[in-house]
């Protein structure tokens, strides 16, 4: 009885919860860090559950992405009243028995596949999902004070040395009002992640012509971070023409 009445006493104390959701969370994170090669060798269920638990941090988590083992996707798109099939797309990581991707790529997305895919080395490609998933790499960034998700378009894989190596390339928009929190999250991501990447770039059209922002510099990153306005940046001596 006495036991109860602490804990419920503890319950009127406001600072009691701020404190014992950041233990819950510290103690979570070193766990999670020390024991993460054991849970790497895990069955798939037994990873779900700790996966669930990076899930209820209040801050964003690195979770390893999840290769699906069945993947639909459309391969045809309504026009009008009629139905037209999708393109096709060779080399992507997931594909049918003929080795073909169905995909609709808007003007942007297509040149950036094409320059991409006849850099030397080439060996895939991944168009990441839109949507939440395990096997969609989501960046975190903020936007009024709110943590939101980011899911770049492309991944390329290339053999580099004999290893294979991975560039992350993301068209992005900058009509849109969350063009530069999204550039911002995507350059902290650059900062912390450079080493699981050969490249890591953000690519814009700027009065009519392709330019790119390396996100893997630090003079960048820090531009990035200080910026107001995403157009100036690819538009300045930061920013090379993306050939």
């Amino acid at each position: 009885m006495e036991a109860r009445v602490t804990v419920a006493g503890m319950g009127l104390v406001m600072e009691v919860q701020d404190y014992l959701d950041g233990e819950a969370d510290r103690l979570a994170k070193a766990w999670l860090a020390e024991y993460t090669p054991q849970i790497k060798s895990l069955k798939d269920e037994r990873k779900e559950a700790y996966r669930q638990i990076v899930e209820m941090s209040t801050e964003p988590q690195d979770v390893d992405l999840v290769r699906p083992a069945n993947k639909f996707e459309m391969t045809r798109v309504r026009e009008g009243e009629k139905e037209a099939d999708l393109p096709v797309w060779k080399h992507h990581l997931l594909c049918d028995e003929n080795g073909n991707y169905p995909a609709l790529l808007n003007h942007w997305e297509t040149k950036v596949f094409e320059i991409e895919t006849k850099r030397e080395g080439f060996a895939f490609w991944y168009r990441n999902p839109q949507y939440t998933g395990q096997s969609s790499l989501g960046i975190a960034y903020v936007e009024a004070e709110q943590y939101k998700i980011v899911r770049p378009d492309f991944l390329f894989f290339a053999e580099q040395d004999g290893k294979m190596v991975v560039d992350l390339v993301d068209p992005h928009s900058l009509h849109l009002a969350d063009a530069l929190p999204k550039l911002k999250g995507l350059a902290l991501y650059a900062e912390h992640h450079s080493d699981a990447y050969r490249r890591i770039e953000s690519v814009a059209e700027v009065k009519g012509k392709l330019r790119v922002l390396d996100l893997k510099r630090q003079d960048v990153q820090d531009a990035v971070a200080t910026a107001e306005n995403a157009e100036t940046l690819f538009s300045s001596g930061l920013a090379d023409d993306y050939q």
